[in-house]
């Protein structure tokens, strides 16, 4: 459900600053392969677009598609995927001044492994043919960022783009509320079915004032503050756990909706990871920070209260399962259109003719077929044809509709790497013949725009024949000299201004770091006491950055570590604490700090660290209980682990490698 709101506006009003944040939204998109569409489903973008331009655009009720986790490259799947409310108020009129307030509430994810969905023959080769078509995108993409790389002009523009990002925090509101994602699996251990998840109940971005009090944008302010605020972040991993999935995607929202409730009355019904946690951040920004170093540009303050870990024998177990189980998953993919739905007991023959059809479908026949006269001649034919047609379509200004037809039929046999092989060697011998081409993302001459003006000379008339003037970048594109001078001052941009020279005393970036208690806990099961806990008191942390210097300043303060141990017939024994050790009151346990090119000018390098002493006491029932704790059970079999890490490891090799190479190539 898409409803757009246009507060009085019959016809949406000319904003060409809209026009630049929607063109580096779509670099975006492209650059990271993702866009809205690929995740949510019968999303109209040019109905979001319109909504943008009227000033208020709301998105209720959208589903979330089922292959939308695909480009993870796991084997996994959206069971339920529901988003209630996604909110953008942009105020166009006065976009300098007022705020932007972006709000998204009600996301409800439920996630299940593939092999638990029933296969869809249609659905899956749809599937399929998106993802591919999501990864040849990716790869045209990256080639087209390799040669913008390469362009001189992205320097200025990034300094512009600095500072319109700095102006739109400034203006931001966000808030994001109720967000659960939850996997399900019992498939991993049919009779012990597991799930883990992630809540949060709320987060927000605020303007506050210099007292951190939330407040209305002051635009003579010299600084901006911002508060963020979290609250009721955790994580949970249950074993034996009841799945959701079993239900309707309606119902399943609603018990994933219910269960993200925790309150003292309401009895918690997950085994925690880590508990809920609250935090809050204050963040202080210095827009004219390249002439005025009173203050830094980003000054962060991040304050935790309190976080807890836990882990018990069964959760860790469970997490060893499924990370076997998960190489399994995938490897079971390609033979799931043959798998049959009945049990195993008493239908062997049906089980063993799976087995056997699944391997000569997957294994032997593509391989014997790949290998045939026949099948070479006609997949060499089928890369010829297909490279022609590609080098027909990037050197056509526009592409017909046939072209495309022929084209997507030619990508549904042919697999990404040849592919990929023949659109290179329509690019080479494209560029030998001396022929134009035309990139998409890339605007040519004939389609340079001749500023706001024109398009608005041209909003409701005919089109004329004009000699236009070649223009670069995209804000000559479209803004005029007045349109432009009018940005320029709104966010403190200079296109004539050469960077200062900064002082090397003047911190650019400071963020400070203070969480109060941080606590890990290992168990024997969930209702007994810990085998051991380690406790963290007042941890304390700063980064700056000096840039003038180029210096880098890191400190970290301790004031407490305790460790106890397994309490069995007697009390906790402290197997390591700083207290009775402790030299005097206030006194840290440890101080480090690490400085590059310090002010003083006496080393490029500086490190120092400042410890106390430390009380440590053996416990052999402790070190025992934990031995015993992280030893695998014997029938989960971890050498499949260990193979599938360094595969994946190997693959990850291999593509960078071949990364690399390509960028070599390029660059001769």
């Amino acid at each position: 459900m898409l409803s757009i709101n246009i507060y009085g506006v019959t016809q949406p009003a000319p904003c060409p600053l809209l026009d630049v944040l929607l063109n580096r939204m779509s670099s975006f998109e492209k650059s990271t392969g993702c866009k809205h569409g690929d995740y949510v489903v019968n999303l109209d973008r040019s109905q979001l677009k319109l909504g943008i331009w009227g000033g208020d655009a709301v998105l209720k009720n959208l589903e979330i598609k089922e292959n939308a986790l695909s480009q993870l490259d796991l084997p996994f799947k959206v069971r339920a995927g529901h988003i209630g409310r996604l909110e953008l108020k942009i105020p166009w009129t006065d976009i300098y001044t007022k705020s932007v307030e972006a709000t998204l509430d009600g996301v409800y994810l439920l996630i299940v492994p593939t092999a638990s969905i029933k296969f869809d023959a249609e659905k899956e080769e749809k599937q399929l043919q998106e993802a591919r078509q999501r990864e040849l995108q990716r790869i045209e993409e990256t080639k087209l960022k390799a040669a913008e790389q390469e362009n001189p002009k992205l320097e200025k523009q990034d300094t512009f783009v600095e500072k319109l990002v700095t102006q739109v925090i400034k203006n931001l509101q966000v808030k994001i509320s109720n967000i659960h994602v939850r996997y399900e699996d019992h498939i991993t251990n049919p009779n012990c079915p597991l799930s883990f998840g992630v809540s949060l109940k709320n987060l927000s971005l605020q303007t506050a004032d210099n007292n951190w009090k939330p407040t209305l944008l002051d635009e003579h302010s010299k600084l901006f503050f911002k508060l963020v605020q979290l609250n009721n972040l955790f994580a949970y991993w249950n074993v034996n756990s009841v799945l959701f999935s079993n239900h309707s995607a309606d119902e399943a929202r609603r018990c994933l909706e219910s269960s993200m409730e925790i309150r003292p009355s309401v009895p918690i019904s997950h085994d925690f990871i880590f508990r809920p946690i609250s935090a809050n951040a204050k963040l202080r920004m210095n827009p004219r920070s390249d002439v005025d170093f009173s203050s830094p540009k980003v000054d962060l303050m991040v304050n935790l209260s309190e976080v807890a870990i836990e882990l018990n024998k069964p959760q860790y177990i469970s997490i060893l399962e499924l990370l076997g189980s998960v190489d399994m998953m995938s490897r079971n993919l390609p033979y799931r259109k043959y798998r049959p739905e009945v049990h195993v007991h008493g239908n062997a023959h049906i089980w063993w003719k799976y087995v056997i059809t699944g391997i000569l479908e997957v294994d032997v026949k593509p391989h014997l077929h790949m290998w045939s006269w026949k099948h070479i001649r006609c997949h060499r034919k089928s890369v010829k044809c297909y490279k022609e047609l590609y080098k027909t379509k990037i050197t056509s200004k526009k592409a017909n509709e046939e072209l495309l037809k022929q084209l997507e039929g030619k990508e549904k046999s042919l697999d990404i790497f040849n592919i990929t092989l023949a659109r290179q060697q329509a690019e080479v011998e494209a560029s030998k013949a001396g022929l134009r081409i035309y990139r998409p993302g890339m605007k040519m001459e004939e389609e340079e725009s001749q500023g706001w003006l024109s398009w608005m000379w041209n909003w409701g008339g005919e089109a004329e024949t004009q000699t236009k003037e070649v223009k670069t970048g995209t804000l000559d594109e479209l803004l005029t000299v007045n349109e432009k001078a009018k940005l320029y001052t709104a966010i403190g941009y200079s296109e004539t201004a050469a960077n200062p020279n900064l002082p090397k005393n003047f911190e650019d970036m400071k963020v400070n770091f203070h969480m109060e208690r941080l606590s890990v806990s290992i168990k024997d099961k969930k209702d007994k006491n810990e085998i051991i806990k380690l406790t963290v008191g007042e941890l304390k942390s700063t980064l700056t950055q000096r840039p003038g210097a180029q210096a880098i300043k890191v400190t970290a303060q301790l004031s407490l570590f305790e460790v106890t141990g397994l309490a069995t017939k007697r009390p906790a024994p402290t197997l390591l604490s700083s207290r009775k050790a402790a030299t005097g009151a206030g006194t840290p346990l440890l101080c480090i700090l690490f400085e590059t090119n310090p002010l003083d000018g006496s080393a490029n390098q500086r490190l120092h660290a400042e410890s106390q002493p430390l009380e440590i006491i053996y416990d052999a029932i402790t070190v025992n209980s934990m031995s015993e704790f992280f030893r695998p059970p014997d029938e989960l079999q971890l050498d499949e682990l260990t193979n599938a890490t360094l595969m994946k490891l190997e693959q990850f090799r291999d593509r960078t490698a071949t990364g690399e190479s390509h960028i070599h190539c390029s660059k001769k």
